[in-house]
């Protein structure tokens, strides 16, 4: 991977795309400040850490967006030849997808959430109050990261994958699997353990079911957890970066 190609393509990206992505920035800060204003005026109607849901639903749903824009080029026959062409290896236009989707999205992110919080925080809530507070780290929340990079790593390559509404097509994708993950695993669960009663199941991770009226959790152990969040952590996007890839190339072909 040439340095000085990629430092050409980061700079095309933002010259390009600038004005786009700072009225994305100012959408994002609105729609923050309205749920924040919002969880604020039911805050007695929502159960559970509302501060939470939205750093989490505006993550991933701008993020989505903003990763699928990025090799917007190749949805347009001409700029996607143009696109293909640059003197830059697909290495290079890879690495500059993911430092802008994942590194700079996420650096953006945090600026904006934490800035508009604090204002809101600042116009509504008394003194004193710890309406708002967030601890990214309280109860191993930061976790968050992976499984962000995890679906950044899919929306990149259903944007490269798809010509035509990539984003949607990758979403749909995505919820497919997660239905037929779920539905599949605790189908299996079914079998092996001869439980029927099975209510919920993160797959890779645990299940609940009920026991003479009392519900019982099985987790897995510590050893197997740890092979499991490198293998969905680490290996899982690496395969899919490499996939990614090597659709650029053929591309360029």
């Amino acid at each position: 991977m040439s340095f000085t190609h990629f430092i050409l393509l980061f700079k095309r990206q933002w010259f390009e795309n600038r004005k786009a992505w700072l009225v994305g920035s100012a959408a994002i800060a609105a729609i923050l400040a309205f749920l924040f204003l919002l969880a604020w005026q039911w805050q007695t109607s929502f159960n559970g850490d509302t501060t939470r849901g939205i750093f989490l639903i505006l993550l991933f749903c701008g993020g989505g967006v903003f990763m699928s824009a990025i090799l917007n080029d190749l949805g347009n026959k001409q700029k996607g030849t143009w696109f293909l062409v640059l003197p830059a290896s697909a290495a290079v236009k890879l690495g500059m997808a993911l430092v802008y989707g994942i590194v700079v999205y996420l650096a953006a992110y945090f600026v904006l959430f934490y800035s508009v919080k604090e204002a809101v925080v600042t116009v509504v809530a008394p003194a004193g109050s710890s309406w708002g507070n967030f601890d990214l780290f309280k109860n191993g929340f930061y976790q968050f990261l992976f499984t962000f990079v995890g679906f950044q790593s899919i929306i990149l390559l259903g944007s490269v994958y798809f010509n035509k509404s990539r984003f949607l097509k990758t979403l749909l994708i995505i919820i497919i699997g997660l239905f037929v993950s779920f539905n599949g695993n605790s189908l299996l669960l079914k079998l092996i353990t001869g439980e029927s009663h099975i209510d919920s199941n993160i797959p890779l991770d645990s299940f609940q079911f009920t026991y003479q009226g009392e519900n019982m959790y099985v987790y897995l152990p510590d050893s197997a957890g740890l092979a499991t969040s490198i293998l969905l952590w680490v290996i899982v996007p690496v395969c899919l970066w490499l996939i990614t890839w090597y659709r650029l190339k053929e591309k360029e072909l």
